[in-house]
C-alpha cells in the first residue's frame, strides 16, 4: 500500500472520531464511511491482484486496523473484520472469487465460523441450511463465508467447511444488542436450503496453501483472523491514553506502564508477523514454536489493551461517572475481548504445555 493511500485512510480518523458517540447511540457506522474506506483502499489491501487489491503488506493492515479503532472502536472492528474475510475468499477457488468480485470489485463479504450450520451432498454441489449468529458486517456485505458441518447419508458429521453465498439467498434478522462495539451489526443470519456451487465451498483437510502465488496467501490462516480481533482492542487503548491528561485518580507509573505494555505489543505482533512472512515466503511451514509464540503474543496483547484501559478507571468504586470516552471504549473492550480470538487462560494454558514439553492439539483459534 503507498504513503498516500495509508494517509488518506489517516486523513478519515479525525470525522470518525467526531462520530463515534453517534455510532454508539444508533447503534450502526454510516454507509458514507464504508464508501470512504473503499475509496481509500482499506478494503483493497488484502484482496487479490487480480481482482482491483494492492495484495498489501499484512502489517500495514493491522497498523491501519489499529488506527481507526483508535478513533472508534465500532469503526474499526467492523472494517478490520469486512476486510480479512476479503484474505479468505482469495484462499477460494477462483470462480468464487470471480462471481464475488467479476461484477462487483467492491463487493465485501461477512463471515461466521462457528460450525453452525448443516452441508449435504446434492448431485454437484451441496445444499446448506442454519443460523450463524454475531455476524460482523452483514449489512454492509453482499456475501456470507459461513461454516458448516458436511454430514453423510447417515447424519454422520464427515467435515467442516465454509460456504459461500450470496445475499439473496439469507435472511437476517435484527438480534445484536451488545454492551459494546455497538455499531457493527453483528446480527444473526439465517439460510434455508440454499443450494452451493461446490467451487463455493471451501475446506481446511488437505489445504496447501504453498502454492499460492503470492506469500500473503500463505499465511497460517488463524493469523490474519485473531490479530485483527486483536488490534482494536489496542487501538482503543490509545485512544483512552490519548483524551487522558494526568489527574489525582491516575498514577502516572500506571500510565507510563500501560504506554510501555502497548509498545511491546506492538513490536511482538510486528516480530512475529515478520517470521510468519518469512516462512510464507520460502514456502515452508512454520513450527508449532512460531505458531504458538504468535498467538502467546496477540491474546496477552488483548489483555495488555484492557489492562491500559483499566488504568483509567477508578478503584473507588465510584464508577466511570461522567467520562463518556472512557464508558464507550470500556464497554466496547469488555465486547471484544469475548471474541474466540481472545481466550487468554485457553491460549496460554495451551502455550505453558507446550513449554514443558507436553502435547499440544488443542484448536485455539
Amino acid at each position: 500500500m503507498r504513503d498516500s493511500e495509508i494517509d488518506i485512510v489517516e486523513s478519515l480518523l479525525p470525522a470518525i472520531a467526531d462520530a463515534a458517540s453517534d455510532v454508539d447511540r444508533r447503534g450502526a457506522v454510516d454507509r458514507s464511511v464504508i464508501v470512504e474506506l473503499h475509496e481509500a483502499g482499506f478494503f483493497s489491501m488484502l484482496r487479490p491482484k487480480a481482482f482491483g487489491g494492492l495484495e498489501a503488506d499484512p502489517y500495514d493492515y493491522l497498523v491501519l486496523t489499529r488506527e481507526l479503532s483508535s478513533a472508534c472502536t465500532s469503526t474499526g472492528w467492523l472494517a478490520g473484520m469486512l476486510g480479512v474475510n476479503s484474505w479468505h475468499l482469495a484462499l477460494f477457488d477462483e470462480r468464487a472469487q470471480q462471481d464475488v468480485w467479476g461484477s462487483d470489485p467492491r463487493a465485501l463479504v461477512c463471515a461466521s465460523y462457528a460450525p453452525t450450520g448443516r452441508l449435504e451432498r446434492v448431485g454437484r454441489g451441496y445444499r446448506l441450511s442454519g443460523r450463524w449468529n454475531r455476524c460482523t458486517g452483514i449489512h454492509h456485505a453482499s456475501w456470507l463465508i459461513a461454516a458448516a458441518v458436511l454430514v453423510g447419508d447417515d447424519g454422520a458429521a464427515q467435515d467442516f467447511i465454509a460456504a459461500l453465498v450470496p445475499c439473496a439467498d439469507y435472511t437476517v434478522e435484527s438480534h445484536w444488542n451488545g454492551l459494546g462495539l455497538r455499531g457493527i451489526g453483528a446480527d444473526d443470519v439465517v439460510v434455508s436450503n440454499a443450494l452451493v456451487p461446490a467451487h463455493r465451498t471451501f475446506g481446511w483437510l488437505g489445504l496447501d496453501q504453498r502454492t499460492a502465488v503470492n506469500p500473503l496467501y500463505r499465511l497460517p490462516q488463524p493469523t490474519l483472523y485473531t490479530h485483527t480481533g486483536t488490534v482494536p482492542l489496542l487501538g482503543a487503548a490509545d485512544n483512552v491514553l490519548a483524551a487522558r491528561g494526568p489527574s489525582a485518580a491516575t498514577a502516572l507509573s500506571a500510565v507510563a506502564m500501560a504506554t510501555a505494555d502497548l509498545e511491546l505489543s506492538a513490536l511482538q505482533i510486528r516480530r512475529n508477523l515478520t517470521e510468519l512472512m518469512d516462512c510464507a515466503r520460502d514456502a515452508s511451514e512454520p513450527d508449532t514454536a512460531l505458531i504458538l509464540r504468535s498467538r502467546r503474543d496477540q491474546v496477552v496483547a488483548s489483555d495488555r489493551a484492557v489492562r491500559a484501559i483499566q488504568t483509567f478507571i477508578p478503584d473507588s468504586g465510584t464508577g466511570i461517572g461522567g467520562d463518556a470516552l472512557v464508558e464507550r471504549v470500556w464497554r466496547d473492550v469488555q465486547t471484544a475481548r469475548t471474541h474466540v480470538a481472545s481466550n487468554v487462560e485457553q491460549v496460554l494454558s495451551v502455550v505453558g504445555r507446550f513449554a514443558f514439553g507436553l502435547k499440544v492439539d488443542d484448536l485455539i483459534w
